[in-house]
């Protein structure tokens, strides 16, 4: 299972992305609260974290309490979803050699980098830039 949270003091918008991402991962979404990153990363596996930074948004990836692959969200989309629901990540190809081995992803060839579908016929679109070598600091 896959845990997905984001920064203490996320703004509504960014907790529905994550919502949404744990829907999608078949997951579990947890408010963060006072919770520290070091003791958030033992809680699961695998954890998906939306940190919203001063420069911008990041989506943190962790494996096995490790810092994975870290994206800066440059935009992202809400939309309705129209289609059949696809209940699991998908990405573009550059995005899913970055993942790790647990976090399995199918193919997004819509102009996206990372796409899933939430709860309520919502589905989310977001474009990523990869920041190699970011670290996990508590945020």
């Amino acid at each position: 299972m896959t845990l997905v949270s984001t920064s203490r003091k996320a703004a509504p918008g960014i907790r529905a992305l994550a919502r949404g991402l744990a829907f999608a991962l078949e997951g579990r979404y947890m408010a963060r609260g006072k919770t520290g990153l070091r003791e958030l990363v033992t809680l699961d596996r695998t954890l998906s974290l939306f940190i919203l930074e001063t420069d911008g948004l990041r989506l943190r990836i962790f494996q096995d309490g490790e810092p994975g692959p870290c994206f800066r969200v440059t935009t992202h989309e809400e939309r309705v979803r129209t289609g059949s629901f696809d209940r699991r990540l998908l990405a573009a190809s550059w995005v899913r050699e970055k993942l790790p081995p647990g976090l399995d992803a199918g193919q997004l060839d819509d102009g996206w980098d990372l796409g899933y579908d939430g709860p309520q016929r919502l589905q989310y679109r977001l474009q990523l830039v990869s920041e190699e070598g970011a670290g996990g600091d508590d945020a």
